[in-house]
């Protein structure tokens, strides 16, 4: 009995312990494996990856070209056609990194470089596209924003420069049109009207290439590839505090931005895009600040997903509402109001009023998509997806999507532009972002791999103690069986001892009677 007492206490001891650990000891040490990991210490594997990540974004750009340019020209409604994805591989390197420890932060400056990959590339660099002259175009719509008086000026500035364009849209290919540059060349220009256009596109020189003495080059990336942010970015490295791992302080040294009419729009809301805090909830938005349009975007979550073999959050993102969105009406400008849903005027943040929306106008006022033919918004093509591990944060998969228009109309004194249609005139869209390759998911497999042998061992040595408590209760019931079995066996043996020993007595008795008086 002592033996099975010791092992039925063994058996309970194993199970209510591996209990214990399983449910809140382990969780906890898991939980502070966890922020020791994410945090963005000097010489952790995460702050390496987070320096220099081993594989290249994903950066593809959609055009779309103009397929009927004349026909726009007397004010017909305009066709476009998607030509995409022509992929590029980025590269975002953080580097001259510095570390502050006396608030926990870290500074960089970003460099940023493309490369043209040919094989995840539907079409060449060197296809034929038609769309807006991108310089022109600027002009335009610039002096139009800021001097319309000035508007007959202009056109003949745009004759003098361009030796007088038949037309606004120009036959281009992508290397030039977003990387090599459209040449402009101010060099020979004598006229008044010419010379003063020059003159202020000599003031934005940091715009363009410059290939000699008002010689430039202008394309929508030709001056950022390769170079750094012009601005150093500061955020936090999550050492004192797991939930700030990634948190922008700062960019250029200012903790807000001077950009929009009022906050929270100025306000750096989220990390650097980059890394997110561990321990996601269905309820916990997750926000990214992004320089390149100058706000920040919220992502909310829209069901359980699977990436990889990971169970996920999956989540979208968008660019508001200004009618219900608090956070986004700070976007709407006093000179033309609130623009619709998910479509902002990001003249403040760029040097030309262009329009963001998402990549045809999805989830928009559905106006814009009657002003042009060839759209056709899709939520599987067009929403920003993300997809967050759910303990560590990691994004496993995760893509922005934004697209750039131009807002144009009939221009009386121009005459490229004098019978225009009123439109919100699609330019091109762009999807930036990753799925995290097999350098990167190699250390998330091996951590959730060594999860789930603990998880296994623990179950079994549970398992291990109610086999114990069984078997101690199987061998405690067999014992008794056996006792209450062989009970029975003592007693005649009892009755036939005492019956026995009875006898001889009997006898004796007799034997010592006295004789009969007879």
């Amino acid at each position: 009995m002592v033996s099975v007492k010791r092992l039925g206490i063994a058996g309970f001891c194993m199970f209510f312990m591996m209990l214990i650990i399983y449910n809140l000891v382990f969780p906890a040490i898991l939980k502070s494996q966890v922020k020791s990991q994410i945090r963005l210490k000097k010489g952790d594997e995460m702050r390496d990856f987070w320096e220099i990540l081993p594989q290249p974004l994903d950066f593809n750009i959609y055009v779309f070209n103009v397929t009927n340019p004349s026909e726009i020209k007397t004010g017909a409604k305009p066709i476009v056609q998607e030509v995409g994805p022509f992929h590029y591989d980025l590269y975002r390197d953080k580097e001259n990194v510095v570390d502050r420890d006396a608030d926990d932060t870290v500074e960089y400056s970003l460099r940023q470089t493309w490369h043209f990959n040919r094989e995840k590339s539907i079409l060449s660099e060197d296809v034929d596209i038609y769309t807006f002259h991108p310089i022109m175009i600027a002009v335009i719509l610039i002096i139009q924003r800021d001097k319309p008086s000035a508007m007959g000026v202009i056109s003949k500035a745009l004759d003098s420069i361009f030796q007088k364009p038949e037309s606004i849209f120009i036959k281009t290919n992508m290397k030039d049109l977003f990387f090599r540059g459209i040449f402009l060349d101010c060099s020979n220009i004598s006229d008044f009207a010419g010379s003063a256009v020059c003159s202020a596109l000599q003031e934005k020189e940091h715009l363009f290439i410059k290939e000699g003495e008002l010689r430039y080059r202008y394309g929508f990336l030709a001056k950022a590839n390769g170079t750094y942010l012009p601005d150093r970015i500061r955020v936090f490295r999550g050492i004192k505090n797991y939930m700030d791992v990634g948190r922008v302080l700062s960019i250029g040294n200012e903790t807000k931005m001077s950009v929009w009419p009022d906050n929270p729009c100025n306000d750096f809301r989220g990390t650097d895009g980059t890394i997110f805090p561990p321990f996601l909830t269905k309820d916990r938005k997750v926000w990214a600040v992004f320089p390149d349009i100058c706000r920040s975007i919220a992502a909310y979550y829209v069901e359980p997903g699977m990436v990889q073999g990971f169970k996920t959050l999956h989540y979208t993102g968008d660019l508001g509402d200004p009618a219900t969105d608090e956070d986004v009406k700070c976007l709407c400008l006093e000179s033309e109001g609130c623009m619709p849903k998910n479509i902002y005027n990001a003249g403040p943040c760029k040097s030309v009023p262009i329009r963001i929306s998402l990549p045809h106008f999805y989830d928009s006022d559905p106006r814009y998509l009657e002003m042009i033919e060839g759209l056709n918004p899709d939520p599987k093509k067009h929403q920003m997806t993300f997809d967050f591990e759910i303990m560590t944060g990691t994004p496993i998969k995760a893509y922005k999507k934004i697209q750039f228009n131009v807002l144009v109309g009939p221009i009386p004194k121009l005459k490229l532009m004098k019978s225009f249609p009123e439109v919100l005139f699609p330019l091109f869209y762009i999807e930036d972002g990753l799925e995290l390759g097999n350098v990167l998911i190699k250390p998330l497999k091996k951590a959730f791999k060594q999860i789930l042998i603990a998880k296994i061992l623990m179950w079994l040595m549970m398992l291990s103690g109610i086999g114990m408590m069984i078997a101690a209760g199987v061998k405690h019931y067999k014992e008794k069986k056996a006792a209450s079995v062989s009970q029975p066996d003592l007693l005649p043996k009892e009755k036939e001892q005492s019956s026995a020993s009875q006898k001889p007595t009997i006898s004796t008795i007799q034997a010592q009677l006295p004789p009969s008086i007879d």
